[in-house]
C-alpha cells in the first residue's frame, strides 16, 4: 500500500506542476458511490485428497466511496489515480464450516457470525489512446492496484461442534478476525462510445496478476491460532457505465462494477501459540465485489 501511495502522490505532484505550466491541459475528477455486494472466502483442502476441510465465508456488503483523478496531458495519453474506502461496519452474516473426518463429506462443525470491518481499493493507471473516431475511442492501459478487506467476528452462534448438534451455542466476542489483501499489476482496455451529444457509454476490462494474502486470528482456541496465507493468482475487473452531460464540464454517471480473483493451492503457516508452527498447502482465497455505482464528474 505504501509503495502504491508514494507512486500515486508522485504522479499527482508532477502532473499538477505540468498543469500549472500548461493551462490548456485537463483534469477529470469523479466522486462515486459503489453499492458493493460480494464475499471473501477462505478454503482449506487436504493436500493428499483435495478434500475440503474448512470454509470461512465472509460477506462483503457495503457502500464504497471512490475518488477518481485523471490527468490528460495531450490527446493520446492519460494518468489516473483511484482510491475507494467503505466505512467500518457490519458486512453481513457469514459462516464457518469444517469437515474434520478424512475421506468423509459429513459436516462436523458449523457456525454463523457477523463480519465487521471495511474495504479499501487503490490503483494507478497509465493509458494510451490507440484508436479514435467521431463516435468511438479505444485506449489500452497498465497499472498497479491493491484491495484490502478487514473482517472481525462478532455475534457467533455454533450449531454443530465435533459432529454434535449443540443447538444455538453462543461465543463471546473475542477479537477473532480474518483479513485479506490482493495486490499486483494489471493491463486492460477501455472503450468510449458516443451515443449522442449528451450520452456516452463507457466499458472497461482489466486482467491482473496478483499476490493474495490473508491474516487470521482465531481466539476461540486456547491458546489462540494465528495464521498467514499467501500465493499468486489472476484476477479481472470489468465496468460498464452511462455518462450524461448536463453542462460542458459537469456530468452524471450510472454504471456497474465487477471484480473477481481466486487464489488456489496457496501456502499457509499456522502458529498455535504454544511454540508449535505448521505449514500447509491447498489453501484457496476468493474475493468478489460487484454492484451498481453512481457519481458526478467534473472537468477542470
Amino acid at each position: 500500500m505504501k509503495k502504491i501511495l508514494i507512486v500515486a502522490f508522485t504522479i499527482l505532484i508532477v502532473t499538477s506542476s505540468l498543469a500549472l505550466a500548461a493551462p490548456q491541459e485537463k483534469f477529470d475528477i469523479s466522486l462515486q458511490q459503489w453499492k458493493v455486494k460480494g464475499s471473501f472466502d477462505y478454503y482449506l483442502h487436504d493436500t493428499g485428497s483435495s478434500q475440503l476441510l474448512s470454509l470461512v465465508s465472509m460477506p462483503q456488503n457495503q457502500n464504497m466511496n471512490i475518488l477518481h483523478l485523471k490527468y490528460t496531458p495531450n490527446n493520446r495519453n492519460y494518468v489516473r489515480f483511484q482510491y475507494g474506502i467503505t466505512s467500518s461496519g457490519n458486512k453481513g452474516r457469514g459462516s464457518d464450516t469444517d469437515w474434520q473426518n478424512a475421506g468423509s463429506s459429513t459436516m462436523t462443525d458449523y457456525g454463523t457470525m457477523n463480519f465487521n470491518g471495511n474495504q479499501k481499493m487503490i490503483a494507478v493507471d497509465f493509458g494510451t489512446v490507440v484508436s479514435k473516431s467521431e463516435r468511438k475511442k479505444t485506449s489500452v492501459l497498465w497499472g498497479l492496484s491493491r484491495r484490502d478487506t478487514t473482517n472481525q467476528i462478532s455475534n457467533v452462534v455454533y450449531h454443530l461442534v465435533n459432529g454434535v448438534n449443540v443447538g444455538n451455542l453462543t461465543q463471546t466476542d473475542n477479537g477473532s478476525y480474518l483479513n485479506g489483501t490482493f495486490s499486483g499489476i494489471h493491463i486492460g482496455v477501455e472503450n468510449e462510445y458516443k451515443l449522442n451529444d449528451k450520452i456516452l457509454l463507457n466499458t472497461g476490462l482489466n486482467t491482473s496478476y496478483l499476490n493474495a494474502k490473508a491474516y487470521g486470528h482465531w481466539a476461540n482456541h486456547l491458546p489462540p491460532w494465528d495464521w498467514e496465507n499467501s500465493g499468486n493468482t489472476l484476477g479481472f475487473d470489468l465496468n460498464i457505465g452511462l455518462i450524461y452531460t448536463f453542462h460542458k464540464n459537469m456530468m452524471a454517471e450510472l454504471g456497474y462494477y465487477y471484480s473477481y480473483a481466486k487464489m488456489t493451492d496457496g501456502k499457509e503457516r499456522l502458529d498455535y501459540n504454544n511454540g508449535t508452527s505448521v505449514e500447509y498447502s491447498g489453501i484457496d482465497l476468493g474475493y468478489k465485489q460487484r454492484g451498481y455505482y453512481f457519481g458526478l464528474n467534473w472537468k477542470i
